[in-house]
């Protein structure tokens, strides 16, 4: 009886958000309703499986359970349970990417966004940027698929004096991620990931096919003994990398262990994919990329232009050599054509800007200043973080093992914080619980705030 009793308010309680809802939506998760509600998860599937078989919902394998819209007179009632049959299993975790797309109430103190806030942003730049972008001959055309030339170039000169590598435009970083691994992987191989690692490339590398191998990291970046015995292990030949600021520790590839590295992947015959996410936000500088000395082309080199200008303009250069560069040039063609000549324009006009120096300078004082604060906030009040890492955007927190990190985020959603679960950034198991906070989107005072609702948050 308590069983039923505990489905019937589950039920209840479902019906009220299809009620509020609309056809398409996705209902909440059996983690979130267990959270809310006290009960065990059976309890949640036995309410789901119920309305399940009363046509109020669908559940989509690997996706979650979504409203269906209400029979109409004489209409016949849908039957999707064939598509969950035809799309078969899903590649590792479901949408890992939600929490990063999430969408956040004005009210919410934005704790877990990498993306520049508005204080943060270059307006004025960029609005001068895009009116000059639109009074160009052709800017309301086609653009060839590698992107257009000037700003290729740019791309190719920041990293190479040279211009020895061949470009190609992108929109946005993520966008290139899920290009560069689909063109030059093969479904089913290894691809070796530092563990913890950007969930962004997890889930583009799963979606591509490929499977994930944890490669063990320290404070000088990935360790090359675990990496060489990974690679023997694996056979693998791709390995995805983030050697400056690296996310979510923050870590930067030693000096040390640049050379033995890049000797490595001659050895192996590896193909080195290189996020340099921070390019522009490199606070201390002198950090080369690995690119910059690679004569014999293993690194495939990818710098976006978001997290230094504003998430809109989404614009990121693939830089490589060789069969590389053309077989990623072939699939980016095939794609979707061209990426907007406007925001290419827009983007070449606001790195090319004398204003745009400037504006970086600002951009990493603040972001300093920032993140100053965030550390001192937590220092003084360590009483559940065990160890605290991160790079000019984020920390990386460690927390008790009493504190399960999704749980965390769902309680101090309630309260008015966003901030982000670790779990998913582990390409493997997760050896220890952690949090990721950001200072891009939040202002000093929305800081201290923000950790202060986190507090609140916490398991008695």
């Amino acid at each position: 009886m308590v069983q039923d009793s505990a489905s019937g308010r589950v039920r209840r309680h479902l019906e009220q958000l299809i009620h509020q809802g609309a056809p398409g939506d996705k209902l909440a998760s059996v983690r979130t309703l267990m959270a809310d509600l006290g009960v065990s998860p059976s309890t949640v599937r036995t309410a789901v499986a119920e309305l399940v078989r009363a046509g109020s919902v669908e559940t989509v394998a690997g996706s979650g359970t979504f409203i269906l819209a209400p029979p109409t007179a004489g209409s016949v009632s849908a039957n999707r349970s064939w598509q969950t049959i035809a799309l078969g299993s899903t590649q590792g975790e479901a949408d890992l990417l939600a929490p990063l797309r999430a969408q956040q109430n004005p009210d919410t103190i934005d704790l877990a966004s990498g993306y520049p806030g508005p204080s943060l942003q270059p307006t004025k730049l960029l609005a001068k940027a895009l009116q000059d972008a639109t009074r160009r001959p052709g800017t309301f055309g086609r653009a060839p698929s590698d992107g257009i030339g000037p700003l290729r170039d740019w791309f190719a000169e920041q990293l190479s004096p040279s211009r020895n590598h061949r470009v190609l435009i992108a929109p946005g970083g993520q966008a290139a991620l899920s290009l560069i691994f689909r063109s030059i992987g093969l479904r089913g191989e290894a691809i070796l990931m530092e563990t913890p690692t950007y969930v962004g490339a997890i889930a583009a590398a799963r979606s591509a096919g490929l499977t994930p191998v944890p490669v063990p990291t320290d404070s000088g970046g990935v360790q090359l003994g675990g990496f060489e015995a990974a690679v023997k292990a694996s056979g693998a030949r791709l390995c995805y990398l983030q050697p400056r600021f690296h996310n979510p520790t923050g870590a930067t590839l030693s000096p040390e262990r640049r050379a033995p590295l890049m000797d490595l992947a001659s050895r192996h015959n590896l193909i080195l994919i290189e996020d340099d996410w921070l390019y522009d936000l490199d606070l201390a500088g002198g950090h080369l990329p690995l690119a910059a000395n690679d004569p014999d082309g293993h690194v495939v080199h990818l710098r976006s232009l978001t997290k230094s200008v504003a998430p809109a303009l989404r614009i990121a250069g693939i830089a490589a050599t060789g069969a590389i560069a053309e077989r990623i040039r072939s699939l980016r063609g095939s794609e979707d054509f061209f990426v907007s000549p406007i925001l290419q324009e827009t983007a070449l006009n606001v790195v090319t800007s004398p204003a745009w120096d400037r504006h970086l300078r600002r951009l990493r004082t603040e972001l300093k200043e920032r993140r100053l604060v965030l550390r001192r906030a937590l220092e003084a009040n360590n009483d559940w973080c065990l160890n605290i890492q991160g790079g000019p955007l984020h920390v990386w927190l460690e927390t008790e093992d009493r504190i399960d990190p999704d749980e965390l985020r769902v309680s101090a959603m309630r309260n008015g914080v966003a901030i982000l679960s670790g779990t998913a950034w582990h390409p493997g198991d997760a050896p220890a619980k952690h949090i990721r906070l950001s200072v891009a989107a939040a202002n000093e005072a929305e800081i201290i705030e923000g950790l202060a609702r986190l507090q609140e948050s916490l398991p008695t």
